[in-house]
């Protein structure tokens, strides 16, 4: 009966603090709206990007405001002041990029040094890769590059998938209520900061993602969004891994399916660049959702299709998780994925760059016979 109390409780807990969270960024976004132009903080059209009118770059800071009052207000701080600091750290950094545009390299690096700081102060590593017929394959040393490394492919897969209205939101969202229910089974305090997340995130989407009776978002996250939900999903991951910090842990090759979708879209976009020698920091317009649309898909269509690859993803290794196929299975599952993924994304592209070839063709064959005529 005892525990049957504290489980509702918590329950009753968590519903407070997405609730709570989700409130903050409904109420606050309009406000922001109206100030994002006086701080410089709007998106034009222009380069790579095909909106059709300035949209205000604020869905971050009120996804951060919401979380951050949320967070403070239930007394985590002492207990989680590194995710806390580290976050305001890269939320700051996300906004002068957001206002400034930062290069790549620099930002890269700063990005480093803050999640390096903000996973020393509270402890948070990654010690084991799993273990391989009963034998835990400890990380030794290696935790830290390995880790800093993880949060940072995370930190940069989101955020490259921020690309279509509701896109990087909405698989955040997905993302959010399978770490939310692995956050119930641990019994720590990591369950409120992945409520208050999934909260703040859902309100944001319902502003940004493009409904039926709305032609296009009204407002857009910024890297100071993507930037802080990447290291907090990766920092939530890989603490519910860790045995001195949760009753239940979750198996650390599972962590690769929890982040499925962003890590093949990434890793097939590093491959097809490194391949061609083009820099894998520049930014271009090759990831999935570029490709869908090239290939005849409009926005919410390609939305929709990423929203059902990713819930396939989670779904899929989920399933492998529950099965206990173990730490290889779930590391070789994981990897026949990605290479089927990139094999499908490179078709893909090749029927693009042959329709191409074939309407050139088709047309310098047309001013042939004008001109002959």
């Amino acid at each position: 009966m005892e525990n049957l109390i504290v489980s509702i409780t918590d329950h009753i807990l968590f519903q407070a603090e997405g609730i709570i969270a989700l409130i903050l960024v409904l109420a606050g976004l309009p406000i922001l709206r109206r100030l994002a132009p006086k701080a410089g903080l709007v998106d034009h059209p222009g380069g790579r990007k095909r909106q059709c009118t300035p949209t205000p770059l604020v869905g971050g800071i009120a996804i951060f405001l919401a979380v951050t009052v949320t967070l403070i207000s239930s007394n985590l701080f002492t207990e989680f002041k590194g995710m806390i600091l580290g976050g305001t750290a890269l939320f700051i950094v996300g906004l002068i990029d957001d206002r400034f545009d930062l290069q790549a390299k620099p930002r890269f690096v700063l990005q480093a040094v803050i999640v390096s700081t903000a996973l020393a102060i509270d402890g948070v590593w990654l010690t084991s890769l799993g273990s391989l017929a009963e034998t835990e394959l400890n990380l030794g040393i290696l935790q830290y590059p390995i880790t800093i490394l993880a949060i940072l492919g995370v930190i940069n897969a989101i955020n490259m998938l921020d690309g279509l209205d509701g896109l990087a939101s909405g698989v955040v969202i997905l993302t959010l209520f399978f770490i939310l229910g692995f956050s119930i089974e641990s019994g720590s305090k990591v369950l409120l900061i992945s409520s208050s997340l999934l909260g703040a995130t859902l309100g944001f989407w319902l502003y940004n993602y493009r409904f039926r009776w709305r032609s296009k978002a009204s407002v857009y996250m910024g890297d100071s969004g993507t930037i802080v939900l990447g290291f907090s999903l990766a920092y939530i991951a890989i603490y519910l891994t860790l045995p001195q910090k949760t009753t239940v842990t979750l198996e650390p090759a599972y962590l690769l399916w929890l982040f499925a979708l962003p890590l093949w879209d990434i890793t097939a976009v590093l491959f097809k660049r490194i391949k061609s020698g083009r820099s894998p920091f520049l930014a271009g317009r090759d990831h999935v959702h570029h490709i869908l649309l090239n290939n005849g898909f409009n926005v919410r269509q390609t939305v929709l299709l990423i929203y059902g690859s990713a819930l396939l993803g989670l779904s899929l290794g989920t399933s492998l998780y529950y099965f206990k196929f173990g730490s290889i299975g779930l590391y070789l599952s994981f990897i026949a994925s990605l290479l089927f993924y990139i094999k499908v994304i490179l078709r893909f592209e090749q029927k693009i760059s042959a329709e191409v070839i074939e309407l050139d063709i088709s047309k310098s064959q047309n001013k042939k016979k004008q001109n002959n005529t």
